[in-house]
C-alpha cells in the first residue's frame, strides 16, 4: 500500500472551485476528484517516499514540500473550505465529519475557513492563515 504525501483541500459542491485551486498549483501534480458530493483538489509532490517517513532525510523532504504547499495555499484563491497536508490526507474528513469532530486541535496543519472555525468553537489554538482562514500551524513530518 502506498503512503502518499500531499496537500488536500475540500472545495464544497463546486467542481469549478477545485479546478481553480488545482490551476493555482501550476507546476505541481494536482488532481481534482469528487467524493460524497464534495469536490477536492489534491496536490502530491513527486520524488517523495511512497512508503511513509522512514528516515530523517525523508521527513525533511516532506516537511520542505509541506511548507511550500502551505505557502502556495496561503496565496491561493479562497475557493476551499478546509485543507491539510500530510501522509494520506485525501478524503481527510467530510464536511459533516469535520464539523462533528470534538477537538480539531489534534490535526496540526489544518486550515479551515472562518465559518468552520466559528462553527467548531473558535479555538484559540488556531491562528490567522490568510484572509478568511485560520490554521493550526504545520510542524512538519517526523519519522514514525
Amino acid at each position: 500500500m502506498a503512503w502518499i504525501f500531499g496537500l488536500n483541500a475540500e472545495c464544497g459542491g463546486r467542481e469549478t472551485h477545485a479546478r481553480d485551486l488545482a490551476r493555482h498549483f501550476d507546476g505541481w501534480p494536482a488532481r481534482v476528484f469528487e467524493n460524497e458530493g464534495a469536490w477536492w483538489c489534491g496536490v502530491a509532490p513527486e520524488g517523495l517516499s511512497r512508503t511513509g517517513v522512514n528516515s530523517a532525510e525523508e521527513a525533511a523532504a516532506m516537511t520542505a514540500a509541506g511548507r511550500r504547499l502551505y505557502w502556495l495555499l496561503r496565496i491561493a484563491p479562497p475557493v476551499y473550505r478546509y485543507a491539510i497536508a500530510g501522509i494520506e490526507t485525501d478524503l481527510f474528513r467530510s464536511h459533516d465529519e469535520l464539523l462533528a469532530e470534538k477537538d480539531l486541535t489534534t490535526f496540526p496543519g489544518l486550515v479551515v475557513s472562518e465559518d468552520i472555525w466559528a462553527a467548531t468553537g473558535r479555538r484559540a489554538e488556531f491562528s490567522d492563515f490568510a484572509p478568511g482562514y485560520r490554521w493550526l500551524p504545520y510542524h512538519g513530518e517526523t519519522r514514525r
